[in-house]
């Protein structure tokens, strides 16, 4: 079967479909995505940009329908409560690395956001 031409009748066939929600939905669905990206570190504006395009469409309908400055105060409630938070990954340097850099010498310090292969 060519790609471009998939079987109706192909029972693993990615289908969306539309289901009725509550009034509320939309409402929860702004604050579910400015919640998620204010925790990220998105600012007022980014975020706000981010209601303001069709490529998110839960929460370009919200903003449709609730209206942008509904949206500017959900905003605001989720950098209030996330807006600070930064998180850090630092691993434990352990006593018998050995983690030499490009020209051969020892590395000193913490390694902070690497994995166990030692990339960032």
């Amino acid at each position: 079967m060519p790609y471009n031409d998939p079987d109706p009748k192909d029972p693993t066939m990615l289908v969306g479909v539309e289901i009725p929600a509550e009034q509320d939905a939309d409402l929860e669905m702004a604050y579910a995505f400015a919640e998620e990206f204010a925790a990220m570190g998105f600012s007022e504006k980014r975020l706000l940009s981010l209601f303001h395009q069709p490529f998110y469409s839960a929460a370009y309908r919200a903003c449709k329908n609730l209206g942008e400055e509904k949206i500017k105060s959900v905003i605001r409630e989720a950098l209030h409560v996330w807006g600070g938070s930064r998180f850090v990954i630092q691993e434990k340097r352990d006593s018998l690395d050995t983690s030499r850099d490009s020209h051969g010498a020892a590395e000193t310090g913490p390694r902070i956001g690497r994995n166990e292969a030692g990339y960032e």
